[in-house]
């Protein structure tokens, strides 16, 4: 076993040949995040594979619905993976679970091009891999939107760093239209420039504001019909302090807490001095949903970016470790932790969010189209009604959601039993799955 330099220390590690390093780096990716191959398409995904069908024959369709339009860039993949996979969702899946895996390998690139040490750079990206703060970014299809937005904002940044501006200015306009938190790239570079002591604006800063501008026009050209804005979704007050700081929290627990607790208990005060800045860093890339009105905390999606700083930061105090073999027991316990924690918590929540819809496609695609009647139906309604598009035979208009009772005479009326995760009906068919877990939260 070979060591990697982590400044004036060493930790551990398999190797330094790079193939081998990219390929432990897709195993990590692989291990942590297989278990979601089998899910099935869940809630949303129905209603975005419909707009992305929509997006086939015009492409200026999502522009109709703000904020859709700056979504694109995963319309655009959802289009592309229906075209080529149809009712795969395994591939969708694996796309993006490749994605992640890219975005490894930039956050690796990038922290050493910003002049981090070899090693600590390695580990910080060995460290995302597995991490499941964030992994509805990528156990959700339809949260497909922040892996991509993650994939073009490490591309500017990496670009930006090194001298290519004009380059890192066009995917800057693809992070914008993956998500209008893209724009916090704008105070990234300055506070990178500020951390390493360079003047905190530059000339070379001039390219990245032609995209900006052209974003800004748009948002503000979309800004009446903005379901978001209008709707009161996202609103500028205190409470996003308090949603930070329980989001911190959750993002820090158990792990972050026992790398600080350990150097604490070393007395490695020197180590722990920088800790505010830290914090800083950390809260950057959430400032944008903090001011999201419909949870108490950050949906851990949201929290792909921030989760990048994260394991950066951890990367660095674990090579503050004096003694090699407590580094490499933290890095040991943290992929044992974080890997089991997707498979035994974290999945069967989502096939629990999965069985509403996987099950109505099941119990369309096993009897005749005819009128039917769902009843407790826990989503929109349009959600049901898109399932139709993958059982043959079956139209949206069969299809009807918490209707009245008596409202359709003629249909056959399904139950959704929450408790249970089953349907019951005159079909006679029962579809069982896990018991329901608690809510998604960002823990890790």
């Amino acid at each position: 076993m070979r060591r990697l330099g982590m400044g004036n220390r060493t930790i551990p590690w398999f190797s330094q040949s790079y193939p081998t390093q990219v390929l432990t780096l897709a195993a990590l990716c692989v291990a942590a995040y297989a278990c979601c191959l089998n899910n099935g398409f869940i809630s949303d995904d129905y209603e975005n594979l419909r707009l992305a069908e929509a997006l086939k024959s015009d492409f200026w369709y999502l522009f109709k619905s703000p904020p859709f339009n700056f979504r694109m860039t995963s319309f655009l993949a959802y289009a592309l993976l229906d075209q080529v996979f149809a009712q795969h969702y395994e591939f969708f899946y694996a796309a993006n679970i490749l994605l992640h895996l890219i975005n490894c390998l930039l956050l690796w690139k990038l922290l050493l091009v910003l002049g981090r040490p070899t090693g600590e750079a390695y580990l910080a990206s060995i460290l995302f891999a597995v991490f499941q703060a964030p992994q509805e970014g990528v156990m959700w299809i339809a949260a497909m939107n922040e892996t991509l937005l993650g994939s073009f904002i490490l591309s500017t940044l990496v670009l930006w760093f090194s001298g290519q501006y004009f380059v890192g200015a066009i995917v800057l306009l693809l992070a914008l239209f993956s998500k209008e938190s893209a724009a916090i790239v704008l105070l990234l570079i300055p506070l990178i420039r500020w951390y390493r002591g360079e003047k905190v604006f530059t000339p070379q800063m001039i390219p990245l504001f032609v995209p900006t501008l052209i974003f800004i026009a748009v948002f503000v050209w979309s800004w009446p019909a903005n379901g978001m804005i209008q709707l009161g979704v996202y609103q500028l007050a205190p409470h996003g302090i308090v949603v930070a700081g329980r989001t911190l929290h959750l993002l820090f627990r158990p792990s972050f807490y026992v790398v600080l607790g350990l150097l604490a208990a070393t007395r490695q005060w020197q180590s722990l001095r920088s800790l505010p800045k830290f914090l800083l860093w950390i809260v950057v890339p959430m400032l944008p949903y903090s001011f999201l009105t419909y949870s108490p905390y950050i949906p851990s999606r949201q929290l792909y970016m921030s989760s990048m700083v994260l394991v950066s930061v951890m990367a660095y105090l674990i090579g503050q470790c004096e003694q090699p073999r407590i580094q490499l027991a933290l890095v040991i316990a943290f992929l044992a932790y974080n890997i089991s924690y997707m498979w035994i918590r974290n999945d069967p929540e989502f096939e629990s969010r999965a069985a509403p819809t996987t099950q109505l496609l099941a119990l369309l695609t096993s009897h005749q189209p005819a009128p039917i009647l769902l009843e407790g139906f826990p989503y929109p309604n349009d959600i049901a009604k898109n399932v139709s598009r993958f059982a043959p035979g079956w139209t949206r208009d069969l299809i009807h959601v918490n209707e009245p009772p008596g409202s359709c005479r003629s249909c056959v009326t399904l139950r959704w039993d929450a408790g249970s995760k089953k349907y019951s009906g005159l079909w006679g068919a029962y579809f069982t799955t896990p018991a329901p877990r608690d809510t998604l939260s960002p823990q890790g």
